[in-house]
């Protein structure tokens, strides 16, 4: 009698373990996507259309501000909080690995998935040998010009064969401080992320060498010099503190030319702004294009999720050619896809042409997290030289050894 009712009981706790189990195995998938950046639209768009064809999964899809975007996702993963997947430029992915807080994709990826995108922007989210992240567009820095005041002051259009010294030729012809307080040139001339641009053109090469960055160098002086020299000596260069005053005096006509991303193609075309847009020039001296680092934007998957084959799943989609066919018509972005790349719709759109061919003249943006040490201490350093006048051999110096000594680097 004692068996039988052990039995049963067994059986019971076995039936009523089965159906716990099988619940729990059908019930709705939820996940959390953090974006950021233009095409927000069309990226929830594409989330409906995933949770529609997947009725299991169930996504929250939240838009987030650039600034600070690193510290609130640091600050979320100490609590095992983050969002399941997210996207993100290509220098924060660096930094949150080495932070072990998100998933490598290269025991996700297939050859053939792999393949399918641009072997730059996939170099661009690798480090270490692993890939961090799928790419969804590039961006790449341009030089943008006001085709209306060129007119104006008979000067014929930038062209790829331009030259710094045809850069400053339009420049000063361009500038008037009388009345008007036009410059011929404006860029965030305090931005780390512009300074490599001009630092390639002299002979530097890319900014990140040898699993370091170098900015005390023979070309790195000359960059800077280059840059004073347009800012006191030529007197062209103007609206320079921040990129907001920069496109706000193209906006308004207060500047000629603008050094600045493709992101900004939408909104030009928006006011209906007689633009032109060119690759930056070479420097004469060297032979070396004026070369910025083109930065990819991609989605990664966070280590909090539980489910990151669903995840990976999810940003192949969000990925895709079709996807990214609709970022190229609405937003003008540089797509991933290599068959894209070769489209007529790309091929006959000559303001992703031109972006294009900036990137072939572009650096990849590094990865490792000494970028973030690089940043702080060349922003202080552009400010110590462009505004205080501070002698560039001795403040670059000073920035080399800061940004060797929290590397731990010996000077």
């Amino acid at each position: 009698m004692s068996l039988a009712i052990t039995v049963l009981i067994l059986s019971t706790i076995a039936t009523i373990a089965y159906f716990s189990v099988k619940n729990y195995s059908t019930s709705p998938i939820e996940l959390e996507v953090w974006f950021t950046y233009e095409g927000g639209d069309i990226i929830k768009e594409k989330v409906a259309n995933f949770e529609n064809l997947h009725p299991d999964i169930s996504i929250k899809f939240h838009e987030q501000p650039s600034s600070g975007w690193v510290d609130k996702f640091v600050s979320v993963a100490q609590t095992g909080e983050s969002p399941d997947v997210f996207l993100a430029k290509g220098s924060w992915f660096g930094e949150l690995a080495t932070l072990g807080y998100i998933y490598s994709l290269t025991d996700f990826i297939s050859p053939t998935l792999e393949s399918s995108f641009l072997p730059f922007s996939i170099t661009s989210l690798t480090y270490e040998n692993e890939l961090w992240g799928l790419p969804l567009w590039l961006d790449s820095i341009l030089l943008f010009y006001n085709k209306d005041l060129f007119n104006q002051n008979g000067l014929e259009y930038p062209t790829a064969n331009w030259t710094e010294i045809d850069m400053i030729f339009a420049a000063k012809n361009l500038t008037d401080l009388s009345e008007t307080q036009r410059y011929g040139l404006a860029w965030s001339t305090l931005s780390p992320y512009m300074w490599p641009a001009f630092q390639y053109g002299y002979g530097h090469g890319p900014l990140y060498q040898n699993q370091t960055i170098i900015v005390n160098d023979t070309a790195s002086v000359s960059a800077m010099e280059f840059i004073f020299n347009l800012k006191y000596d030529n007197i062209c260069v103007g609206y320079d503190d921040c990129s907001s005053a920069a496109t706000q005096a193209f906006l308004e006509n207060k500047a000629s030319m603008l050094i600045y991303g493709g992101w900004f193609v939408p909104v030009l075309k928006d006011v209906g702004f007689n633009y032109g847009i060119e690759i930056l020039p070479k420097i004469s001296s060297t032979g070396e294009f004026i070369s910025p680092m083109a930065e990819v934007k991609g989605f990664g998957i966070s280590k909090d999720t539980l489910y990151p084959e669903t995840c990976f799943e999810l940003i192949s989609y969000l990925t895709s050619t079709e996807t990214q066919q609709e970022l190229v018509n609405e937003e003008y972005k540089i797509p991933t896809k290599n068959n894209l790349i070769l489209s007529s719709t790309v091929q006959n759109n000559q303001d992703i042409k031109k972006q294009i061919e900036q990137i072939s003249h572009s650096q990849n943006f590094p990865l490792d997290p000494i970028y973030a040490i690089y940043s702080d201490y060349i922003r202080a350093a552009l400010q110590f030289i462009l505004i205080d006048f501070h002698d560039i051999q001795e403040t670059l110096n000073a920035a080399q050894q800061n940004i060797d000594a929290n590397r731990g680097v010996d000077g």
